[in-house]
């Protein structure tokens, strides 16, 4: 997976706004033959509220516009992004029984005092779960 450095930054400054809680939003960009390229990530809402420390339900609208917002641009919605807040930026079993195939994850670990770690995902297969994939920031 390639992402640029002002996706990452994105990421990285909405996930510590959202702590103590889960933030998450949409991956834009495009596939190649070779990797997904992710150009934007946007904000969005998490609609899992007893659990939003642990938990995150990215909000259907927050998909649906980020998608009209990327085909109007000629890009597409790739993937998803969340933060873990005070975990390590890895798939829980959640995490991983919610992955769809063919889209890319992104977890970036949160504390009080910002973000750590940023880690790609993918699904391997139908229940198979997420496993890590190569995560390349362009623009550094």
């Amino acid at each position: 997976m390639r992402i640029a450095k002002e996706a990452v930054a994105a990421i990285r400054r909405l996930g510590t706004s959202a702590y103590p809680d889960e933030g998450c939003g949409v991956l834009v960009g495009s596939y190649d033959s070779e990797a997904v390229s992710v150009v934007e990530a946007t904000s969005g809402r998490n609609l899992w509220t007893e659990r939003s420390r642990d938990r995150y339900d990215l909000d259907p609208a927050d998909i649906q516009r980020a998608d009209r917002e990327a085909r109007a641009r000629g890009l597409d919605v790739v993937g998803f992004w969340h933060s873990h807040p005070d975990h390590p930026a890895r798939p829980s079993q959640f995490d991983s029984d919610r992955a769809w195939a063919e889209y890319a994850y992104l977890i970036v670990n949160s504390t009080a005092s910002g973000t750590g770690e940023l880690n790609a995902f993918s699904l391997a297969g139908e229940g198979e779960g997420l496993h890590p994939v190569e995560l390349t920031v362009k623009g550094v």
